[in-house]
């Protein structure tokens, strides 16, 4: 399967959490369409699948990534995917949250810090002086999250200084683990029907999530689990195109900017077909952070792909890959 190791780490960063495992942020060594040692974003690439034109643009160390992107200014919904523990793409992304955000829905927060993150921005928008990243990480319980491990704070600062509304994205934690536990029976039929989870991805996607989920659990998941989980993803990428909509809803004109994983930005199985499922007219641009591989300059090695194989990204930003232990090392024990 194409890109495993990034595939790894987006669908295990939760797993990651329960273990107490820390990223190691060692970076590998210089690459062809990657070549300053001070990037964060090396490339963009155009996949063609909303334009038509596949493109690569190399950036310099200092390139305005906004400008490069170049993406339409009418944008409902702005995907801007991620591998959780790259810091490069937490960096890359400020400039788009600067330029195009007029709300912020993070996979980062679950609904259950709803009221923390109310408080925070209530803080934000109204407070005598700028709020902080301690401001923040305090009233949302930052620490709790299970994400501090990981190098946010760029991105989080971008965050604060937008002076922007900012939603809770995840369900609450004790959903997400009823979901896994008991699958559809998890959700009443009414509420699956609201997500537009009871409208199929169809048989080649439904087995390709299940080869991801038993991958990222290294195998060692027993196969009944594993529709089970599949679901709770499902479920995850439905509740956050619904904050998303509410999110849209409530900002009227300008882009809602998503912060999620890549598998989460994915336009075939992700948050971008649900949004599309219910608001059709909504437009939706998912755009991928991608770590460039050794050996692989080609970078249409790089677009993910549907079971057909039609791009499922519109853009990809190619940036450094950092050095990582062995994903699976952790369930080994």
């Amino acid at each position: 399967m194409k890109h495993l190791p990034s595939l790894l780490v987006c669908l295990l960063g939760l797993v990651a959490s329960m273990l107490g495992a820390r990223p190691v942020f060692a970076e590998s060594a210089l690459h062809a369409l990657c070549p300053s040692a001070e990037a964060d974003a090396c490339a963009v690439y155009d996949t063609g699948r909303l334009t038509g034109t596949r493109s690569l643009k190399k950036l310099a160390a200092d390139a305005d990534v906004v400008a490069a992107l170049a993406l339409p200014e009418a944008i409902d919904v702005l995907v801007l995917g991620e591998a959780h523990d790259n810091p490069h793409h937490h960096k890359a992304r400020v400039a788009i949250v600067n330029a195009r955000a007029k709300a912020i829905v993070m996979e980062q927060l679950r609904a259950d810090q709803s009221a923390g993150l109310t408080a925070f921005n209530d803080f934000n928008l109204k407070a005598a002086r700028s709020a902080t990243l301690q401001d923040f990480k305090s009233k949302v319980d930052w620490a709790k999250g299970g994400w501090d491990k990981y190098p946010y704070d760029p991105l989080l600062s971008a965050v604060i200084a937008a002076q922007v509304p900012v939603y809770a994205g995840d369900p609450p934690r004790d959903v997400i683990r009823k979901t896994a536990k008991e699958g559809v029976a998890a959700l009443p039929q009414a509420e699956r029907a609201r997500l537009a989870l009871d409208q199929s991805l169809g048989e080649k996607l439904d087995a390709v999530s299940g080869e991801e989920i038993e991958a990222s659990h290294c195998g060692m998941l027993p196969e009944a689990a594993i529709p089970r989980m599949a679901f709770a993803q499902r479920y995850r990428d439905a509740h956050i195109a619904d904050v998303t909509l509410t999110a849209k809803a409530a900002a009227g004109s300008g882009s809602v900017v998503l912060l999620t994983g890549n598998n989460h930005a994915r336009t075939d199985r992700g948050v971008p077909w649900y949004i599309r499922a219910r608001a059709p007219d909504t437009t939706v641009i998912s755009v991928a952070f991608v770590e460039v591989e050794p050996g692989q300059n080609d970078p249409e090695a790089y677009v993910p792909r549907d079971p057909d194989g039609k791009p499922v990204a519109d853009y990809l930003v190619l940036t450094p890959t950092i050095a990582r232990d062995d994903p699976c090392a952790g369930f080994a024990k």
